[in-house]
């Protein structure tokens, strides 16, 4: 399968990264060949590869084509802060999986800290791996807030996800390691419809994942 890089494009061009440049010399690419890129806002570029230095690369624009629109039924995902390697995970799994937003939340009993820096990085290769041209937005909410429709996992909830109706846009809150304090649940209980997965309680990259891949097959996210 062709690789698909990610650039900026400005000027008839598209400009690679230090990062792009190194996968370019990885996949043994040379000056003169064709390459596809993209933007992450949804445009596909057929380009033809024009400079490929140590630390960037230059490609000049052949064709230009918009491959994915803005969902108008979104799909969000409010995380808990956790250990990085399943943090990591997570974000694969949910930019392969059509997710439109990523939020991650400081729940009461949240002990770690991202870097979201580094969570787009992951959100970029994840969504080249997958031929993903829109890619999801990856932000902190401070605040506990909520403008639609959303689900909020517990497995102490009497209604099971496969009973919810989950047509628009729709939020899923995770809760995190430890569950969700009692001010929370007070909070969630108020404001959103509290689900659960089934028998098991399940860490909560994998609860989030499931979740994700349910709503997201009833929707033809993927």
């Amino acid at each position: 399968m062709p690789h698909l890089f990610y650039g900026t494009p400005q000027n008839g061009e598209v400009i690679f990264d230090e990062r792009e440049a190194h996968h370019m010399r990885v996949v043994r690419l040379k000056e003169g060949q064709t390459i596809e890129a993209t933007d992450g806002e949804g445009f596909s570029y057929t380009c033809v590869l024009i400079r490929l230095k140590k630390n960037e690369a230059i490609a000049r624009i052949l064709k230009t084509e918009k491959k994915e629109e803005e969902s108008s039924e979104k799909l969000r995902v409010i995380v808990p802060v956790g250990r990085w390697e399943r943090t990591r995970l997570l974000i694969e799994k949910c930019v392969e999986l059509g997710v439109d937003e990523m939020l991650f939340h400081r729940f009461e009993r949240s002990q770690h800290t991202i870097n979201l820096e580094k969570a787009g990085v992951v959100v970029r290769e994840a969504a080249k791996q997958c031929r993903r041209y829109l890619f999801p937005k990856v932000k902190m909410m401070e605040e506990l807030n909520f403008n639609e429709k959303t689900i909020a996992l517990d497995p102490d909830a009497p209604v099971s996800l496969l009973e919810t109706d989950v047509s628009g846009s729709i939020t899923i809150v995770v809760g995190p390691e430890g569950g969700f304090s009692d001010r929370e649940k007070e909070l969630l209980r108020s404001k959103t419809i509290m689900v659960n997965l089934g028998k098991k309680i399940l860490r909560f990259e994998t609860a989030a994942i499931l979740t994700v891949g349910y709503i997201a097959l009833r929707k033809q996210k993927i």
